[in-house]
């Protein structure tokens, strides 16, 4: 009895919406991922002490959710 050869399975495509965290949106210049982009590390790292929020964007968090574009409450 002869074994099956492996056959390659086609995968469908699938169109992904990501919302781009370049995206204007009011107060950026406050959210973690503008100030990181800004190299401003002393500034994020102060407002990432002591998180109570995680950015459902991106994975940043912090303590306050002022500073995130999605925030969700950990």
């Amino acid at each position: 009895m002869a074994a099956k050869k492996n056959q390659d399975v086609a995968i469908p495509e699938m169109e992904v919406i990501t919302p781009l965290l370049a995206d204007a949106h009011p107060n950026h210049e406050n959210h973690l991922c503008h100030i990181i982009s800004l190299r401003n590390m002393k500034t994020a790292a102060k407002l990432a002490k002591d998180a109570q929020y995680i950015c459902f964007l991106c994975g940043r968090s912090a303590k306050s959710a002022k500073n995130l574009c999605e925030p969700m409450k950990i």
